[in-house]
């Protein structure tokens, strides 16, 4: 009995231990003698931590928001003259219309400025429209752009009194949906003077012109 009791002993000791190998990978390591002391732990005070970095200097640009440095307004447009086609008009402000085109005065003797876009002198297109004609006041000044050659001069008077000379560049004419509208209307780029007006073919059934008439004119000295 006390050797059983002896061997049941053994056996409770061995097998943690015998479980032990097999979840390490079933292998045992060496035995080493047991140290005759308990290992000593060496603690250190923790060193105080490294100083932050210094935090970078941002260099945010700052703006004088004061009223004595804020950019004027744009002189808007007031005349257009092309001497040399007879066209003598005066020039109004407009936005878009109800449907998101630029609005045009109803009369075709007055010329509209998109007043959206860029003023004369200032980078991009200053675009200035009108009709090519209308059954209340017949045939407008801008049909008469169709035929314009290269090189005729187009003054635009400010209301800032300023007068803007140009030199007319091209004249093209463009079925209305193959027109480019983001060209025509650009706000980048060098200044320059675009006129817009309807001409080709003549739809009776959708009662409006086939194209449009885009001339493009750059300033001058």
């Amino acid at each position: 009995m006390g050797t059983g009791r002896a061997g049941s002993r053994r056996a409770a000791i061995l097998a943690p231990a015998l479980l032990a190998l097999v979840i390490s990978g079933c292998s045992a390591a060496p035995s080493t003698p047991a140290p005759s002391s308990s290992p000593s732990v060496s603690v250190s005070p923790l060193a105080p931590p490294p100083a932050p970095p210094p935090a970078p200097v941002i260099d945010v640009p700052t703006v004088d928001a004061s009223l004595a440095n804020q950019r004027p307004a744009a002189a808007a447009p007031t005349r257009i003259r092309i001497p040399s086609l007879n066209i003598d008009m005066t020039v109004e402000p407009a936005g878009l219309d109800a449907v998101g085109s630029m609005a045009l005065a109803a009369n075709p003797d007055i010329a509209s400025w998109y007043r959206f876009g860029p003023a004369p002198g200032a980078e991009g297109a200053t675009v200035i429209a009108a009709h090519v004609d209308s059954l209340r006041y017949g045939l407008g000044p801008f049909a008469r752009l169709a035929d314009a050659p290269a090189g005729t001069e187009i003054m635009v008077s400010s209301d800032d009194g300023v007068e803007h000379r140009y030199a007319l560049e091209s004249v093209q004419s463009t079925g209305k949906p193959e027109v480019p509208w983001a060209a025509v209307f650009d706000r980048t780029g060098s200044p320059r003077l675009t006129l817009v007006t309807c001409g080709g073919e003549f739809n009776y059934t959708t009662r409006q012109y086939q194209s449009n008439i885009v001339v493009t004119a750059i300033p001058v000295a």
